[in-house]
């Protein structure tokens, strides 16, 4: 049976009808049988006539047929022969017919041709123009955001907004034209360069959407700004890159504030937006994109991360410092230098107090106070009684506010340095301040600052970042004629300029001082305490207040009190080496060894003998075993030979802790150990094949050396912080860090 072209396989010809079927009794002949096909013509004319088709006889002439009979015989044989020739002119309309195949042949060839054609247009034409269209959305994105930059340089931002959300719109219709392209998208190069822009897109979309949240806030900040500049009479405000904190009025700095504790809950959508677009960021096969695709991509390699740390720094910012800036409520603050050379166990030594008022971030003044003009008029009828260790090693019965910050948590010393200060201030005025809350500054916050500021001068002296607390030290200890109202008056002109420092930077460099606070918080070198629960909540939560930390696993806690040394934490070298052996699970036992260096040579009016006492916080179960250095006093008190001192065992914020006293003189290095067994619920764990030991740092303590060696029953897939790489491949876990941050090494066994 003949069939009819497929009109899928050939659309350009359409279905013929299928022909009729020839009757069973005619017999399939050849063609190139003359009388065949003169029969086969003569049947089926019998057929028409209805007629059954006779067999054919040939007529042969004989010599006795008549003449008419001749003739008929004549013109039969004439008919044969004209038969003859119709079938002789049938061969030749074939011969003639041959050439004219190849027009049929062509038009198949067209039809392959057109045919494929058609199928490559389908492949190809909707993918290019997917591809055009997404590359013009591209474009047109662009333009939007070269826009929406514009639009923030002049302080526009409901335009700025407005062209973010139209960028936001090409780049989502951007992935849809790039979803358009078929399986273009599994190509193995192309389809890495579609799956690229698709998800660079998607990203770009989702930051924009937080680009809009932050935009609201900054727009619904300039609207506050000017309503508090309209309501105050004030000129109007200038939001330009040039404006200072001083420019600012009380109305304008209440409007401030105001308008960000209620945008609270856009700046942390956006926060989470950006999250989300920097995880998505991350997750982009970047190193597999074509060299433009990836120049293209550059801008967004810098811009999101610093979006996003902006983002992950100012929350917090605003969630803290906005109450404590005296909004809604006002605040009223002890504030406190901490001079870390003389180390204290919540920070350094008190030395110079600020009181101070603040509502709505405005303030008229503050005090300064010299920490003896505070303690000594109470002197007299003050009973609090100290601790042993500082009873012992500095020779005093009685308990004042400047060794108040004994506690290693810094919220128990913050809340008994105010209860301090309140009792004590109450002696000469007859009525006891109410403070609200207490903040303590360590030396290394102040070189950071100056460092960026620039230096301060005050009666014709420098203080820069480099030699801020050696000149201030000696300039309130050591230069001549100083009287403690000389303190004061000192210290209040530095705090002074600093603070006119700040005010007068131009808002540009407002994010960059906030960086230098956010930083300065995370390392200890500013601590906050606020009576109010919702506040503390919110600052613990950020780790700023340097509350002691719950075990959760291992533990260790270094904590250092100077006891009559002067300065001399200003020049020790401390390293600190813990080493578990956790082989035996049943009976971990642990060291830890301190040698400390100090690195001056002689006793000057600043530094002298080291002399500390020293108690470590180990998890609370721990079994002391032994331990060696402590001393009952320095070499001056037992006649220049070492006698060893005992070791206090106690229990202190849920922690076991060992305290000894020992000194180290002048150029020479001491060492101070203590051996303890582990309880076993401290490392469990590692059955389940991972260790964990928390290390927190000592407020202060900047530039110590943690080192760690942990011996385990089972070899090591991998640590952090890493060790170095020819330690790997045992069952030893060696590691180094610094005392900057707060440090928690993690291991995970096989």
């Amino acid at each position: 049976m003949v069939q009819s072209p497929n009109f899928l396989t050939c659309p350009s010809v359409p279905a013929l009808p299928p022909p009729h079927e020839p009757d069973s009794s005619v017999t399939k002949v050849e063609s190139n049988d003359v009388n065949t096909v003169g029969d086969v013509g003569r049947a089926t004319s019998d057929e028409r006539r209805g007629e059954p088709s006779k067999p054919f006889i040939p007529l042969r002439p004989s010599d006795d047929i008549e003449h008419n009979q001749t003739d008929v015989g004549r013109a039969t044989w004439d008919a044969g022969r004209n038969t003859n020739d119709v079938g002789r002119a049938t061969s030749d309309e074939r011969r003639e017919e041959v050439p004219k195949l190849k027009p049929k042949k062509n038009s198949k060839l067209k039809y392959t041709i057109l045919a494929v054609a058609i199928i490559l247009g389908i492949l190809f034409i909707p993918p290019l123009i997917a591809l055009s269209r997404a590359g013009w959305s591209g474009y047109q994105a662009k333009l939007s955001l070269e826009s929406m930059q514009n639009m923030l340089e002049a302080g526009e931002f409901d335009s700025a907004k407005s062209e973010a959300g139209s960028a936001q719109k090409q780049f989502d219709a951007m992935q849809d034209y790039l979803n358009g392209v078929g399986f273009w998208r599994d190509m193995p190069y192309l389809g890495t360069q579609i799956r690229g822009l698709q998800d660079t897109a998607q990203v770009s979309a989702q930051t924009l959407d937080g680009v809009q949240d932050i935009l609201d806030v900054a727009g619904a900040l300039q609207d506050a700004l000017f309503l508090a500049t309209k309501t105050s009479g004030a000129a109007q405000v200038d939001v330009d890159a040039s404006k200072r904190l001083q420019d600012l009025t009380k109305e304008e700095r209440y409007a401030l504030l105001s308008s960000l504790y209620k945008s609270l809950p856009e700046i942390r959508l956006a926060r989470d937006k950006i999250d989300i677009a920097l995880a998505m960021w991350n997750d982009l096969h970047k190193d597999q994109l074509a060299g433009p695709i990836r120049d293209a991509l550059e801008p967004m390699t810098v811009y999101l991360p610093i979006l996003q740390q902006s983002l992950e720094q100012g929350v917090p910012l605003i969630e803290v410092f906005v109450p404590l800036l005296g909004y809604p409520n006002p605040q009223n603050y002890v504030i406190v230098t901490q001079n870390a050379d003389e180390i204290r166990p919540a920070g350094g030594f008190i030395g110079s107090v600020i009181t101070m008022d603040i509502d709505a971030g405005y303030y008229d003044d503050f005090d300064f106070y010299d920490v003896y003009s505070i303690d000594n008029p109470a002197s007299g009828v003050w009973s609090e009684v100290p601790p042993d260790p500082i009873k012992e090693h500095l020779g005093v019965t009685k308990w004042f506010m400047r060794d108040a910050n004994w506690s290693p948590d810094f919220p128990t010393s913050a809340e008994r340095v105010l209860d301090f200060y309140e009792r004590e201030r109450a002696v000469p005025l007859g009525t006891a301040p109410h403070q609200t809350g207490f903040i303590a500054l360590e030396p290394g916050f102040f070189e950071s600052l100056l460092a960026f500021t620039g230096p301060v001068i005050v009666d014709g002296k420098t203080f820069n970042a480099d030699n801020f607390m050696d000149l201030l030290q000696y300039e309130v200890e050591m230069a001549p004629g100083i009287t403690q109202e000389n303190r004061k008056e000192l210290m209040g002109y530095v705090a002074e300029e600093i603070i006119a420092k700040i005010q007068n930077l131009p808002r540009s460099d407002w994010p960059k001082v906030l960086g230098i606070i956010t930083t300065a918080l995370d390392q200890k070198q500013i601590l906050l305490y606020n009576r109010d629960p919702k506040i503390q909540s919110t600052i613990d939560a950020r780790n700023w207040s340097a509350r002691a930390k719950p075990t959760n696993g291992d533990f260790l806690w270094i904590i250092d009190a100077n006891l009559a040394a002067l300065k001399t934490d200003g020049v020790m070298s401390k390293s600190i080496q813990y080493t578990l052996d956790a082989r035996d699970l049943e009976h971990p036992r642990a060291n830890v060894t301190l040698t400390y260096q100090n690195t001056n040579r002689q006793i000057t009016w600043r530094y002298t003998r080291y002399r500390s006492y020293t108690r470590i916080y180990v998890p609370e179960g721990s079994q002391f075993i032994s331990s060696t250095g402590a001393m009952a006093g320095d070499l001056t008190q037992t006649g220049g030979r070492f006698v060893p001192g005992k070791v206090d065992i106690m229990k202190d914020l849920g922690k076991t802790v060992f305290g000894a006293f020992w000194a180290i003189e002048p150029g020479k290095t001491g060492k101070l150990s203590f051996t303890y067994e582990l309880p076993k619920s401290s490392i469990s764990s590692i059955l389940d094949g991972t260790y964990r030991l928390d290390w927190p740092k000592q407020p202060g303590v900047d530039n110590a050396e943690f080192n760690v060696k942990i011996l385990f029953p089972q070899s090591i897939a991998s640590a952090q912080p890493p060790e170095p790489e020819e330690k790997w491949g045992d069952t030893n876990y060696e590691a180094q860090a610094g005392s900057l941050y707060d440090q928690v090494f993690k291991v995970e066994l096989e």
